[in-house]
């Protein structure tokens, strides 16, 4: 009995394998052939904007659209990663409104040998994007750390820590920019700390404001015994 079942196994197996492997392939065929409906995720930037000009508000990441065609050429759309570019050469000072369309998707987001072969059936959000332009300023301004928590018992802060570098000039909205009067660092924990702490950390900067210099400071802070406790010291020598 087992020699007939090694027989209906292993007899002519590279022609079974084969057949197996054609059966697949036509079936992969068959079922990529037919039309579907699928939600594709299409990032967008914003493009063109003028260099005394910058963007206040979030930009959205990605536009979720509704796509139909073949499901062999959805997974080809999809290799493509696809890309919409939010045009803002024209944009001036005020409030900027644009409407996404699935026009626009079609035209300027999918590649054009699958426009044709993929239809945008529907945008489903955001289907507009919101910005407020305005003009653009620089300033250098003051670092100073941010420093939060409770030296270990007996201990104080020395003096004020000090930022290297001490000043950054930052870019921005003109007005957001003109209000701020110093940059601060994050916020350096010095709990249970003693004596010198040095710490490498980023600024916290307001949404919209860049720093166009170092990304991180060097915040060095001094901690000394209280009078108590040196006095005590002094005692016992």
């Amino acid at each position: 009995m087992w020699r007939r079942i090694r027989g209906l196994v292993f007899d002519n197996f590279g022609l079974k394998v084969a057949s197996v492997l054609l059966a697949l392939l036509l079936y992969a065929h068959v079922v990529t052939d037919q039309e579907r409906e699928q939600v594709v995720q299409i990032p967008i930037a914003a493009v063109g904007l003028a260099d005394t000009l910058t963007s206040v508000g979030k930009m959205p990441p990605r536009v979720a659209v509704k796509v139909r065609g073949k499901w062999k050429d959805l997974i080809r759309l999809n290799l493509t990663r696809p890309f919409l570019s939010v045009d803002l050469a024209t944009a001036k000072p005020g409030e900027f409104q644009t409407t996404i369309t699935s026009e626009d998707i079609s035209k300027r987001a999918i590649p054009p040998e699958l426009s044709r072969l993929v239809s945008v059936t529907e945008v489903l959000e955001p289907r507009t994007v919101d910005l407020t332009i305005e003009p653009k300023a620089t300033r250098s301004l003051p670092v100073r750390a941010r420093i939060v928590g409770t030296p270990a018992e007996g201990y104080v802060l020395d003096k004020v820590p000090d930022v290297e570098p001490d000043s950054v000039r930052v870019m921005g909205p003109a007005r957001l920019v003109q209000e701020i009067d110093t940059v601060y660092t994050v916020a350096v924990d010095i709990t249970g700390e003693r004596e010198r702490i040095q710490r490498q950390v980023s600024l916290a900067l307001p949404a919209n404001v860049a720093n166009l210099e170092t990304r991180r400071c060097v915040v060095t802070i001094r901690l000394t015994r209280t009078d108590s406790d040196s006095l005590a010291d002094r005692r016992i020598h």
